[in-house]
């Protein structure tokens, strides 16, 4: 029965990706290619087009923007830094001061100084890695702190993919498009279209879109009870849908108010999935090879779904630590382990959620990370240590992209030949800087790890003993460094260390990429395009799959196995399960 669940879960999002890649496809078809390369059935999109270049037209005559004018990766660079900084500072402001601010009908304290910048640098990297409970923030600051910075966190992602494209489809031209212009297209076209369909059904499964800051209700038991509530439903859905995570509620997912319905639970998981995907989907439509981009799709989905297999064995095993009761009583683990998750959806939900939400790096959660059996965080852990799976909207395409560029010099050296990917020669600059950018995660995972396990400031936050409170410092390095945002949750990480380290470290993993990326795209866009020939290397067969797909496990995961050794692994050799 499970397996036959999956199955239809998988199909439908097929299904979905398939639905979602067009349109996407059709939003940038002229910023990531010619028009006339598309297909002629894109004209039934067009049906859509004058309302919403109405809507960006008064938005780029508000803004005075010159859409016109297109930038080469320097300039594509300087403005996504320039705007992410302005929102930046933004952030910090309302977050450092929402006691002064409106729409504070609770009356809530401002942030610290440092809680303020790690949760401002959160947000705008598309990250929310929250040191913090959701209920703490006011409705003006859940808006326009929070619901603003993950529509355009997500639209800056999104706004990467056709730039890059562009650098490869290009020939002896610099020009990557127009970065304003691609992000409020993707905002208006796509982000805020979706979201308000996947709100609107929240509401229908119970998800509050209110604005009164909270309400009183009477329980079973007789005592008036304050709930915090909000926007909830229109949060929940841009989460999802742009690769955010965060959580209006401590809960997360988990709550009933953001995730109602084991419904609501399948079809947030859908969009968390197909959205990144979706991106990979239309990249092969925009180079004219849909196959390609299929089996782009395909080699990270294997992954995925060995990922996926390890940790749904390892819930539905018991939990050791739960055999028995505090009264000394038996305690029925037949479903497998469920210390942590609910009980509407299960140990095999959970998991498909965690693994799926690690891949993309979303950072929701519909379950506790940090009560999986150790068996069961090996799939999110790994999916994190990669950082080349399905990754996140639109930069998750880049981050795919580096680790081809190692994948293309790895099969030139094979067959003797120069390296080529799509007409354009990879020479050792472009290696270089893929090498660079794929060694920045474990620099940014492993030195600050090490760093809190010898410190008091990072070891004073360890709730748990042994091998899992290690593992709660190296997830959280990981949440932050890939720019995930889920967490253990054992790990008290509201301090003046984990606030400052994890939102320099979040920073650095956004941007560090992106620059060297955009590096690789101008170079790229600078070259002539080179005919293929029988020793081209053939990106759209079974053999490209399989080398890609071990690439990435010997360079994206082997890399950290000695770090996991001593976390998850070894709690699961020691009996942990």
């Amino acid at each position: 029965m499970l397996i036959f669940s999956l199955l239809v879960f998988f199909i439908l999002l097929a299904i979905l990706i398939y639905i979602l890649g067009e349109y996407i496809a059709w939003i940038y078809r002229d910023e990531a290619t010619s028009k006339s390369s598309l297909p002629k059935w894109f004209k039934w999109f067009d049906k859509i087009e004058k309302p919403f270049s109405k809507i960006e037209n008064v938005i780029f005559k508000f803004l005075k923007l010159d859409i016109k004018k297109e930038t080469d990766w320097k300039g594509y660079l300087y403005s996504i830094l320039l705007f992410n900084f302005i929102l930046f500072v933004m952030l910090f402001l309302i977050f450092k001061f929402q006691n002064i601010l409106p729409l504070n009908t609770l009356n809530l304290e401002g942030m610290s100084w440092h809680q303020a910048f790690h949760t401002a640098s959160t947000f705008i990297t598309n990250t929310n890695q929250q040191h913090y409970g959701g209920e703490i923030l006011s409705t003006f600051s859940q808006l326009f702190g929070v619901g603003l910075a993950m529509f355009l966190s997500a639209a800056t992602g999104l706004a990467l993919a056709p730039a890059f494209t562009r650098g490869i489809l290009n020939q002896e031209n610099d020009k990557l498009g127009n970065f304003y212009k691609n992000l409020i297209k993707g905002a208006v076209r796509f982000l805020f279209p979706v979201s308000l369909i996947i709100g609107v059904f929240l509401v229908s499964q119970g998800a509050p879109q209110w604005f009164g800051g909270e309400i009183i209700v009477n329980t079973i038991e007789g005592i008036n009870q304050s709930i915090r509530i909000g926007p909830v439903a229109g949060i929940e859905a841009i989460k999802i849908l742009g690769t955010n995570g965060g959580g209006f509620f401590a809960a997360n997912a988990a709550h009933p108010f953001e995730n109602p319905t084991i419904l609501s639970n399948i079809i947030l998981n859908l969009f968390l999935l197909a959205s990144p995907i979706a991106i990979i989907y239309a990249f092969g439509i925009w180079i004219g090879k849909r196959r390609h981009g299929v089996i782009l799709i395909g080699a990270i989905f294997f992954i995925f779904v060995g990922l996926l297999t390890v940790s749904v064995y390892g819930e539905l095993q018991p939990n050791n630590g739960l055999q028995i009761s505090e009264s000394g009583q038996y305690i029925d683990q037949s479903i497998g382990n469920m210390e942590g998750k609910e009980v509407r959806f299960g140990p095999a939900l959970s998991a498909l959620w965690a693994v799926s939400t690690t891949s993309t790096t979303n950072g929701a959660v519909n379950s506790m990370h940090n009560s999986f059996n150790a068996t069961g965080t090996i799939g999110p852990f790994l999916a994190m240590a990669m950082n080349c799976l399905f990754n996140g909207i639109g930069v998750g395409l880049l981050n795919l992209m580096t680790y081809i560029i190692i994948c293309v010099f790895i099969a030139g050296l094979m067959i003797g030949r120069a390296p080529q990917y799509i007409g354009k020669r990879i020479e050792w600059r472009e290696v270089k800087i893929a090498a660079l950018i794929i060694l920045l995660l474990p620099v940014l995972v492993l030195l600050p790890t090490s760093w809190a396990v010898v410190t008091d400031m990072g070891k004073e936050a360890i709730n748990n003993p042994g091998f899992r409170g290690f593992a709660e410092i190296l997830y959280e390095m990981f949440s932050a460094a890939a720019n995930n945002g889920s967490g253990f949750e054992g790990l008290m990480d509201n301090t003046l260390f984990y606030n400052t380290l994890n939102g320099f470290i979040i920073l650095m993993g956004r941007y560090f990429p992106i620059f060297g990326q955009l590096l690789i795209a101008g170079y790229l866009a600078n070259k002539k395009i080179r005919p293929e020939t029988e020793g081209t290397l053939k990106v759209e067969n079974f053999s490209f799959l399989v080398l890609f797909v071990g690439v990435m496990i010997i360079i994206g995961g082997l890399i950290f196995m000695p770090a996991l050794a001593v976390g998850p692994i070894a709690e699961m050799l020691s009996g942990g399960m």
